[in-house]
């Protein structure tokens, strides 16, 4: 819909048309000089009443339509969005497709979301469109990455992440000290988790942090305790481009679930209570909560079904 403002220009071109084909005594004349049709003019003369109103433009929007949502529906998705706040269109979508009988399209639940005051209006951005990839197998790439959490009177920690780009499985832990030697743990413990899940890592995938290499500092010549651990472990090194985080994007995304579902929702006396209750949000991640990128699976089902249709066990 247009502007007030232009709709009132509009309005007052059609109403000097009127006015020079009364003056002109030959309305063709005057559509000839407007440009506009004498259909167009028998239009807007017929809807005329003299007022500037009348002439303006009108929504051409239809009263009723017989697949708009009823009210009952309404009520249905605005109780469950109450009750997830923090999920997306899509997992909305699902949670009331498979609970609740949620027969409707993506867009329609996202139309009724927007009549329910759920998405505020915002100038749109312009985002730069990157390539979506998969890998072949699981094990084929392992992105691991570091995220720092909120401190615990004043404690710092931080969150250690290593997620298979085929499957999503993940294993993280926390750990009180960002250095090589805390990397190193980590990194036998994901071996450990990935081999348990049959999974034999290729090639791990990091960005320059100093826990993971000493690439940024070229005067240091000794091998960084990462690195030399990949090596003796016969695994693949794969470093990202500087200023390329979406290149890390799978264990990026993992780490924003974990901020709108775990910490940011989640209040916490000591460490070891958050420890624990983070053991338990992995194991709910991987085993139970459904991804839309895996088909609305968990990481282990997706896992599964491919080990069962390849009919591979990796050592």
């Amino acid at each position: 819909m247009q502007p007030d403002y232009k709709l009132r220009q509009l309005a007052h071109a059609r109403l000097r048309l009127l006015k020079d084909a009364e003056r002109l005594g030959n309305v063709s004349e005057a559509c000839r000089r407007h440009g506009v049709s004498r259909k167009a003019f028998y239009k807007w003369k017929a809807r005329y009443d003299g007022t500037i109103e009348s002439l303006m433009d009108r929504s051409r929007r239809p009263h009723s339509h017989p697949q708009q949502l009823t009210h009952e529906e309404h009520k249905l998705i605005d109780r469950v969005a109450r009750k997830h706040k923090r999920k997306g269109l899509y997992w909305l979508h699902w949670v009331l497709r498979t609970y609740h009988g949620f027969t409707r399209s993506v867009g329609g639940l996202y139309k009724a979301l927007k009549r329910l005051g759920f998405y505020a209006f915002r100038k749109p951005r312009r985002r730069r469109r990157y390539r979506r990839y998969e890998r072949p197998h699981p094990g084929a790439n392992v992105q691991i990455d570091v995220k720092y959490l909120p401190q615990i009177r004043g404690k710092k920690e931080y969150q250690f992440t290593a997620i298979d780009e085929h499957s999503r499985l993940r294993h993280a832990d926390i750990y009180e000290d960002l250095t090589p030697q805390n990397a190193v743990r980590f990194l036998r413990d994901a071996l450990d988790f990935f081999q348990r899940h049959q999974i034999r890592v290729l090639q791990v995938q990091t960005d320059h942090g100093v826990e993971f290499t000493y690439a940024m500092f070229p005067h240091v010549t000794v091998e960084h305790p990462f690195e030399r651990e990949l090596r003796k472990e016969s695994i693949a090194r794969k470093l990202t481009p500087i200023g390329k985080p979406h290149l890390q994007g799978k264990v990026e995304r993992s780490h924003r679930i974990d901020e709108d579902e775990f910490h940011a929702i989640r209040f916490f006396r000591t460490s070891h209570a958050r420890k624990r209750a983070f053991k338990a949000h992995i194991t709910h991640y991987n085993h139970q909560r459904p991804h839309g990128s895996l088909n609305w699976r968990s990481p282990v089902q997706h896992l599964r079904a491919w080990q069962d249709n390849q009919c591979v066990t990796y050592a």
